[in-house]
């Protein structure tokens, strides 16, 4: 009877294990290559499976992308404003800018934001995966938008939205001009443009 009833919640915890060691090694080729380079072959080697394997976890190459797009980004935003709590206004928004616009984030790619390996392919992806890094997005410009004050005549969403995207094409530029000078200024400068006065 035990053994019965053990059985199938043994192989759901297997299943939930190996869709983990599938989701792991797709976010890790994304990060570094974007979404055409987590291809299905390459995804299931890196778990140490075989391609046959792949549907019963996804229905489709694009369900894998959306469900590792938000699970990735999730996990960034956590990353990202984690520790930061004891700060407030402009000194929480300066360390989360520095944190993000950091060259120990530009060049820890396989541990990095996604963004910048994924955004070319974005506008041609399916609307699940657009929708999942809407979604995420939006989740971290409320985050920025409770704690950072109105400049100018921006709001405070404006601004915050203004900093997502200086932080995200900062660090896509950042990224593809690595080796090169110009490449640490850019990120000196979307810092000192996001947080005026800011000294890095």
């Amino acid at each position: 009877m035990t053994r019965k009833s053990t059985a199938p919640s043994q192989r759901a915890a297997q299943k939930a294990a190996t869709h983990e060691r599938i989701v792991a090694s797709a976010s890790k080729l994304m990060r570094r290559g974007g979404l055409a380079a987590a291809s299905v072959p390459r995804v299931m080697r890196g778990a140490g499976l075989t391609v046959g394997g792949f549907y019963a976890h996804f229905r489709s190459k694009r369900a894998l992308d959306a469900e590792v797009l938000k699970a990735t980004l999730v996990d960034v935003r956590a990353t990202w404003f984690r520790g930061l709590e004891g700060s407030e206004g402009e000194a929480w928004l300066a360390r989360a800018v520095r944190r993000y616009l950091s060259p120990a984030h530009r060049d820890g790619i396989a541990e990095g934001c996604p963004l910048p390996s994924t955004l070319s392919e974005l506008t041609r992806a399916d609307k699940a995966t657009r929708t999942a890094v809407v979604e995420a997005f939006e989740a971290a410009v409320r985050e920025i938008e409770a704690r950072a004050p109105a400049h100018g005549a921006a709001t405070s969403r404006e601004r915050a939205l203004a900093t997502m995207a200086l932080c995200v094409g900062g660090l896509t530029l950042a990224r593809a001009l690595r080796g090169h000078p110009v490449s640490d200024e850019i990120l000196r400068a979307c810092v000192r443009w996001a947080v005026p006065g800011s000294s890095r």
